[in-house]
């Protein structure tokens, strides 16, 4: 997974941006990226920040922040869930 994380951080640095309108209520416009569910954890590499990804078997923080997309990794690093958080 550390190696996941280290791609998904480098490549974020040279990639594009996905545009998005601003989130609304707080949330992090996260259904707008459900088409990325069953793809590769790089896929995930152009969401705008605050964003996260992690396996379900990793600890993370309990911060809550509406406006971070929570990008959630299979044992594959397949995207299987992504939600606001």
């Amino acid at each position: 997974m550390k190696y996941a994380m280290l791609v998904v951080l480098l490549l974020s640095a040279c990639g594009g941006t996905i545009e998005q309108s601003a989130p609304q209520s707080g949330t992090c416009g996260a259904d707008a990226y459900q088409d990325l569910i069953g793809k590769d954890a790089a896929a995930a590499i152009a969401l705008p920040e605050p964003k996260r990804a992690y396996r379900q078997d990793e600890a993370v923080t309990m911060d809550f922040n509406p406006a971070r997309i929570n990008i959630q990794l299979d044992n594959t690093d397949t995207i299987f869930a992504i939600t606001c958080g």
